[in-house]
């Protein structure tokens, strides 16, 4: 092992061996947002359609959400053909080993981001994890098998997930920030659908690596050992956790340090990066009576306790109501126009959310309630562009 993968290692992470589409492909149509979002607006997946019309794209090699369905066999089939057939057909081509730092001008301003590969030995998604790389809300674990069944038989993987660093004075952003000049631009190219704009540079200059690697490790000794912390993707990383365990016992010891499932990719976030938008996530009461449902839980609408208080009485009022029913929606005033469309509905709008004590809550209590946060508006969400390999055939990292 080199020393920035054997530095990298000590804060489970490594430099993995990214492929993009070829030299002439149109990233415009290409590069296509997270399967999970805006699955309740069909509009917005017809027009990535017609975007995206015969060209090579990220839409052929995932599932979005607003599709899956009770049988998803044969869409799953289809995806992991394609992606045979973009790697003999090379529209999709190896760079070599490199992390990618990312530039993605949002609705919030230009956000950074490092693309790297973590470990997934030192991932656990349960709650009152003490691993390096720890949920932050509580996982689902009926959502996983969609994610699972993609990702067991594919060659590929590409990320959406956006991992959190407790990096208060965002220095290594700011390093990377300030060599881009010196780095290889690998593209440039405004996003679809009101996406913003992605540039994204090479970060293989192992002095750079190792100076990265140093940063990290920083930062996990401040953090006593907690160093990432998921940001929007967790139920895709636990997915990815899943399939390496299923692999494991499969490998011999040798083939367990390199084999290629046992990583996954992801975008490195700062917590405190002036663009990166975090927000609560409100509830509507669906199918209630607004002053009776307040008065049988024990809250006020108009000034809420917050939702690590509030979910568990929900769910448990919920439970003993199957009439009710909850939405969780992103922004103030849609939760408030969402609850006027009728009587029967109560908006419940939470304060600003409080990103310094993210790492804190997680640290203490394990987890956020489920649905406590997101990280920006669904355009602002991460795209797919990179690719791993992570069948047998794709040899390392």
């Amino acid at each position: 092992m080199n020393p920035f993968q054997a530095a990298f290692a000590e804060v489970g992470a490594a430099v993995p061996r990214i492929l993009l589409p070829r030299p002439g492909t149109d990233l415009h149509r290409f590069s296509v947002i997270a399967c999970d979002q805006f699955t309740s607006a069909p509009r917005y997946w017809e027009a990535v359609e017609n975007v995206v019309g015969d060209a090579p794209s990220a839409l052929r090699l995932m599932l979005p959400e607003i599709r899956l369905s009770q049988d998803n066999g044969e869409q799953i089939a289809r995806i992991n053909r394609t992606m045979r057939q973009y790697l003999s057909d090379r529209t999709l081509v190896e760079i070599g080993e490199s992390l990618v730092f990312l530039r993605r001008r949002t609705s919030t301003g230009v956000r950074r981001g490092l693309l790297v590969a973590l470990d997934l030995e030192q991932y656990d998604y349960r709650a009152g994890a003490k691993t390096m790389i720890r949920a932050t809300e509580g996982t689902v674990v009926d959502r996983l098998p969609p994610r699972v069944e993609i990702r067991r038989g594919a060659p590929l993987e590409m990320p959406h997930v956006m991992v959190l660093i407790d990096d208060r004075e965002n220095r290594l952003m700011d390093t990377l920030d300030a060599r881009r000049r010196s780095l290889e631009c690998l593209y440039d190219f405004s996003l679809m659908q009101g996406g913003g704009h992605l540039t994204g540079y090479r970060v293989d200059d192992p002095r750079l690596l190792l100076e990265v690697a140093e940063q990290l490790s920083a930062l996990r000794e401040q953090g006593d050992g907690f160093l990432y912390a998921m940001g929007d993707g967790n139920h895709s990383f636990a997915a990815a956790k899943v399939c390496w365990e299923e692999l494991k016992p499969t490998l011999t010891p040798a083939e367990r340090e390199r084999h290629p499932a046992r990583w996954a990719l992801a975008e490195l976030v700062s917590l405190h990066d002036p663009a990166l938008a975090i927000e609560p996530i409100h509830r509507v009461l669906c199918g209630v009576d607004p002053a009776a449902v307040q008065r049988e839980i024990g809250f006020d609408a108009a000034c809420p306790p917050d939702a690590q208080v509030l979910q568990p009485m929900l769910d448990r009022w919920l439970a003993e109501h199957p009439e009710a029913g909850i939405d969780y929606v992103h922004g103030a005033e849609e939760c408030r126009r969402a609850a006027q469309e009728a009587p029967d509905r109560l908006a419940v709008v939470f304060p600003p959310f409080d990103r310094g004590s993210l790492f804190e809550v997680v640290r203490e209590k394990g987890a956020f309630v489920r649905k406590s946060f997101s990280l920006g508006e669904g355009r602002d969400k991460r795209y797919y562009l990179e690719c791993r390999r992570i069948s047998p055939d794709g040899g390392e990292i």
